[in-house]
């Protein structure tokens, strides 16, 4: 997997050994809006500044990734607000306040890819209790302090935006079951009942890294 970091961001354990043909890029939160393509440049001006920076920085992340793909730059714009990717490549984005990423890939070698980041201990223990699923609450009540159940919001994220684009069906935080490894830096994913994305999110491997006060993961479905 190519691994794209400026600004110096520290990667810590990022590393994956599944294909030349991925590419995961973080990028600090900053405007990039002049580098980007005119329509994208025209949603970036409409926004707040907050959001500006958010979305530029996040296209920003998706140019570096593709042009490492040697895929020709085009505008990555919505559709019904998600987005919408070159027919050959398939793609997440995601943010935290400080830090966006991307994850691109192509679609002859991956059915789909997710990749979410956020704050180590950004979830809180009210919102655990919402989006956990009862054995998801065992697994965290055991860990001590670790941060599993941060981990555990973040896994189930990615495993939404690898499957959704395939089926385009939504799945909530206690639609999927996550399962940690022992060393909680992979994971495997279930849906607790029967659905379109089942077959699919079964099939994902995922991976937990640890990079600079976040917890990024990455899911892919081959």
């Amino acid at each position: 997997m190519h691994i794209i970091a400026s600004d110096e961001v520290a990667l810590g354990n990022l590393k994956i050994p599944e294909s030349d043909r991925l590419c995961c890029v973080v990028v600090r939160i900053k405007d990039y809006t002049s580098s980007l393509a005119k329509a994208e440049r025209q949603y970036a001006n409409s926004v707040s500044e907050v959001r500006r920076k958010q979305y530029s920085s996040g296209r920003r992340a998706v140019q570096l990734g593709l042009s490492s793909l040697s895929v020709t730059e085009i505008p990555i714009l919505f559709d019904d607000r998600k987005p919408s990717w070159p027919v050959s490549i398939v793609g997440s984005i995601a943010h935290s306040h400080s830090l966006a990423v991307a994850l691109v890939g192509f679609k002859q070698d991956f059915r789909g890819v997710g990749i979410d980041v956020l704050p180590k201990y950004a979830v809180s223990d009210r919102v655990r209790a919402r989006i956990l699923l009862d054995e998801e609450l065992k697994v965290v009540s055991e860990g001590g302090d670790k941060d599993r159940q941060t981990v555990f919001f973040c896994a189930k994220e990615s495993v939404y935006k690898a499957s959704n684009p395939d089926t385009d069906e939504f799945l909530g935080f206690k639609d999927v079951c996550v399962r940690l490894n022992q060393s909680d830096t992979e994971f495997s994913a279930e849906t607790v009942s029967a659905k379109l994305s089942s077959e699919l999110v079964a099939r994902g491997r995922g991976y937990i890294f640890d990079v600079e006060h976040h917890w990024l993961t990455i899911f892919l479905i081959r």
